[in-house]
């Protein structure tokens, strides 16, 4: 038979049931923060142009579009080696061999043109041209006016128009400006998670108040990965001609290298060596190249302390403000922007972490160089239209491939434990993929900054 045992009774004293009494039979529910703790925050640039409208969906994976080549206006430089002098009879000079295109077959040269010497500015007429040596073509200029007068050595032509026409005169050659195909493509971006039927059944301690698969910790990781995966794609990413079934899109950095501007501040080693003189000279080269009046200024950490310690030396009183990153003041703060205006131009300035390998990955390059050390990138916030359309082009944007209509990121199911069974086996697959790229138009309007 069972032997009896006495009721496990504890007596409690005092006025009744206490915190201690409760603990001793450990019947205490543990208090936690129910949101797990993301240590590093959120440094996706891609994600707030894809919030401010800055996308586009296409159906194939390549795309393309048509640039002018060069400026609308025309210059031309010569190869005289020593200082030319001219008279009123003119002087035959030939082209260097970049003023010239398509191997060398075209020049803008056309007889009739009035150009000046940019270093003298006296002006000239080409009265004749010979284009039949390929890379060196020449012209023979009157000067305008009757006076002596020198060409200098590598001097450079600006073409003035057919402003000396004569009377009663024919038509003269067309200049027509060449155009570029600039070729983009899309590249697949995917993440896998896989749960096993026993981890699905064990209820997870963090469960983010939601109780749901879907809240794991590895899983919600798996998704953030995915999402910065994206990201590093298009900022960085190469483009792919040795790999078999994918061409791989070009990312943000790698084209402006490719096609844009560079700005390089400083040379010595070791030295940051931005100065507030360095914004004048960037502004000076966005100027030159048609570029926009507001610009993302991304840096990486070393150089936006740099940045800061300018500015904070010229401006004591203070410099940098709120403002609109593109959006509204709201998207400016949440993305770490502020913002300075010198010069007629307007930098939102964002520390880019990305840029810093100690920052995502944890890892310094004990004493190597690492490429984005000191560096930034200037995109241009910028709409242009479309020459017949009139629609607006922006200066860039990302380019998506839906995979299903309707949605720019496809997530599915497999597995046994799917909402809809795919095999026998007692898992859960969770499967994330994107086809995206990076589309940016003018390249010449963006500019890398680096020591």
């Amino acid at each position: 038979m069972p032997v009896n045992q006495p009721a496990g009774v504890q007596q409690s004293s005092g006025l009744g049931v206490t915190r201690q009494f409760v603990s001793d039979l450990s019947l205490l529910k543990p208090q936690y923060y129910d949101k797990f703790v993301e240590k590093y925050g959120n440094q996706n640039y891609t994600q707030l142009l894809e919030t401010i409208g800055l996308k586009a969906v296409v159906p194939a994976r390549e795309f393309f579009h048509f640039e002018s080549y060069g400026k609308l206006h025309s210059s031309v430089k010569i190869t005289a080696a020593s200082t030319v002098s001219v008279t009123n009879t003119g002087v035959t000079v030939t082209l260097t061999s970049g003023s010239h295109y398509s191997s060398g077959t075209r020049s803008p040269i056309r007889v009739g043109e009035v150009v000046e010497a940019a270093s003298s500015g006296v002006q000239y007429k080409i009265a004749a041209v010979n284009n039949f040596t390929n890379g060196a073509h020449t012209a023979t200029i009157l000067p305008l006016k009757n006076a002596s007068s020198t060409l200098a050595a590598g001097e450079i032509l600006l073409f003035r128009g057919i402003s000396e026409a004569g009377e009663a005169s024919s038509a003269f050659n067309t200049l027509s400006n060449l155009i570029e195909k600039k070729n983009f493509s899309t590249t697949e971006i995917r993440e896998d998670y896989k749960i096993t039927d026993r981890a699905k059944i064990e209820e997870i301690y963090l469960d983010f108040g939601g109780g749901s698969f879907y809240t794991y910790k590895g899983l919600e990781e798996a998704v953030k990965r995915f999402m910065n995966n994206k990201e590093f794609k298009l900022i960085f990413g190469s483009d792919a001609d040795n790999l078999t079934g994918t061409v791989g899109a070009k990312g943000l950095i790698p084209q402006i290298e490719a096609s844009g501007q560079t700005y390089q501040y400083d040379t010595a080693a070791n030295v940051a060596g931005f100065g507030i003189e360095d914004f004048h000279n960037i502004v000076r080269q966005i100027d030159f190249n048609g570029g926009a009046q507001e610009y993302h200024f991304l840096m990486d950490s070393y150089l936006r302390s740099a940045v800061d310690d300018a500015l904070f030396a010229k401006y004591q009183n203070g410099a940098i403000v709120w403002a609109n990153a593109g959006g509204s003041q709201e998207l400016a703060i949440k993305y770490g922007f502020d913002s300075l205006k010198i010069d007629g131009v307007t930098f939102h300035l964002k520390k880019y972490l990305p840029f810093n390998p100690e920052a995502i990955y944890g890892q310094s390059l004990a004493g190597n160089a690492n490429k984005y050390d000191f560096f930034g990138a200037l995109i241009p916030m910028k709409e242009g239209r479309d020459a017949q359309s009139g629609d607006k082009i922006p200066a860039v944007r990302i380019v998506l491939n839906e995979p299903v209509q309707g949605k720019e990121v496809h997530v599915w199911e497999t597995g046994a434990l799917a909402k809809v069974p795919t095999s026998d086996k007692m898992e859960l697959n969770i499967h994330h993929m994107a086809y995206c790229g990076l589309q940016i138009f003018a390249a010449n309007q963006f500019i890398v900054v680096k020591r």
